[in-house]
């Protein structure tokens, strides 16, 4: 007997209305008409890859540990058999899989239960693509499939969700931030193709003698485009050729240039909350790139808490199956790298010669080491070095040689900067010329302005320290 087509499609109908959905709140998805699909292929944009793997490097790259949840034996029989359990996961594939959370919001991971020995053991962690789940009214997680849709089974899944809210369980999207850059940026490049195809060359212009006939012309354009196309033509003694360029297509292209630069730095920004990890430009100073810096290792540490959070769900299950509720799971806890700032090391080794003395809470907040392992032991006072052998007015002295040198470095730097402006300035033919020379000067300036701001970092720290010296006095 056939079907009746109209009452199958009803039934669907209901079916679906009865799954009560839950929209995604993404304001960008919803007015671009796109979805998770649209933002997995922003991975073909070569910035967009760049920028994302540099991210994704500073979670797979890094060492991790599995620590027992307690010093008790049913914990340390609990972190051995999770050890044993894990040893064949392919971390680096399951972590930056896991990292589609930060992307799109939110991964659900699977685990492939397998029971040995009568003990549950997680076979395997692997997440699965976003776009094959949504959520419900009630925040369930539900499969989607081709014609209906199931709530998840119980402790089959782990969520991951990044920044989720209430009325938002699907998590930020870092790569809708990126949607509107990618695609303004990739029309960009195509009218920039079209400039260049149309304005990149220069403008031939050729003159013929009053009455020339037709074939004459014919014959002076073909050797134009000789010109063009091979570099070479020939032609008759009285005709002229002129080589035109165009200043207004040179500010045109650096207009083109400019846009896409922007555009390169707005989806740098969006996804490692920086610029200079994945292009230092034409600005900046060692200052600022420390605090880019900063702000890298404060997004790694927050996207390895993520996935901390992912694999300490999973161990607690594996416990609490095989050990008792009552058993404290196992932590998987990331390394955290420890690195000596060498030049802060440095300027702190010239201000202890020269008399300042650190404490402990300063060294464990500006070289990451535990105040436990730091013993303060100020120098006699006939110790060499020593701050105690020298009077007030000598270390005053010694402070103000110090600060003078820097001054006059300062100085000498600044001097230079304003010569090489001159200089420019005295060679110009017209204010637009004197313009665009000081531009092109300013580019080039970029070591003496990093050695500026890093005389000016030694100066305010030299001036605090020695400030909070005298008034420990």
């Amino acid at each position: 007997m056939l079907h009746n087509p109209n009452k199958h499609f009803a039934d669907l109908i209901k079916q679906y209305s009865m799954l009560d959905i839950l929209s995604d709140p993404d304001v960008i998805l919803a007015k671009a008409g796109i979805g998770i699909p649209n933002l997995r292929n922003l991975m073909n944009d070569s910035q967009v890859e760049t920028v994302w793997n540099t991210r994704l490097a500073g979670v797979t790259g890094a060492g991790f540990t599995i620590e027992p949840g307690d010093a008790n034996p049913k914990a340390r029989r609990a972190v051995n058999f999770v050890k044993e359990m894990v040893r064949n996961y392919d971390f680096p594939t399951i972590i930056s899989a896991m990292m589609d959370a930060v992307a799109f919001g939110f991964c659900p991971v699977e685990i492939i239960w397998g029971t040995t020995a009568k003990m549950w053991r997680a076979v395997d962690f692997v997440p699965k693509p976003p776009e094959w789940f949504f959520f419900s009214q009630r925040k369930n997680l539900m499969f989607r499939s081709s014609v209906s849709a199931s709530r998840v089974p119980e402790n089959k899944f782990i969520l991951i969700q990044n920044r989720p809210s209430y009325q938002n369980p699907y998590g930020v999207k870092l790569f809708s931030k990126v949607y509107w850059p990618v695609t303004f940026r990739r029309n960009g490049v195509r009218w920039w193709t079209m400039f260049i195809e149309k304005f990149g060359a220069p403008f031939i212009y050729g003159k013929f003698q009053k009455g020339a006939s037709t074939e004459d012309r014919d014959d002076l354009l073909s050797a134009l485009e000789d010109i063009l196309a091979n570099s070479v033509a020939v032609g008759p003694d009285d005709s002229y050729v002129e080589i035109k360029g165009d200043s207004i297509r040179s500010q045109s292209g650096q207009v083109h240039e400019a846009f896409y630069n922007a555009q390169n730095a707005e989806i740098a920004k969006a996804i490692l909350g920086q610029t200079l990890t994945s292009d230092i430009g034409e600005h900046g100073s060692r200052a600022a790139a420390e605090v880019h810096y900063q702000v890298k290792a404060d997004i790694t540490k927050s996207d390895q808490r993520l996935v901390a959070g992912a694999f300490n769900k999973l161990f607690a299950l594996v416990t609490q199956f095989n050990f008792g509720a009552e058993v404290p799971a196992p932590r998987f806890e990331f390394e955290q790298m420890e690195e000596l700032h060498k030049e802060r090391a440095e300027r702190d080794k010239i201000l202890y010669d020269m008399g300042a003395r650190f404490n402990a809470d300063y060294l464990s907040a500006h070289y990451q080491v535990d105040p436990a392992h730091i013993k303060v032991q100020l120098p006699s006072p006939t110790s060499p070095g020593g701050f105690q052998q020298f009077s007030r007015r000598e270390n005053n002295e010694t402070i103000f040689d110090f600060t003078g040198r820097l001054e006059r470095q300062g100085q000498d730097t600044i001097d230079a900067i304003i010569d090489d402006f001159r200089k420019d300035i005295s060679k110009a033919r017209s204010f637009d010329d004197a313009s665009n020379r000081i531009l092109n000067r300013h580019k080039r300036q970029f070591k003496q302005r990093s050695k500026l701001a890093q005389i000016l970092d030694n100066l305010r720290h030299v001036a605090a320290s020695a400030g909070t010296s005298n008034a420990k006095k």
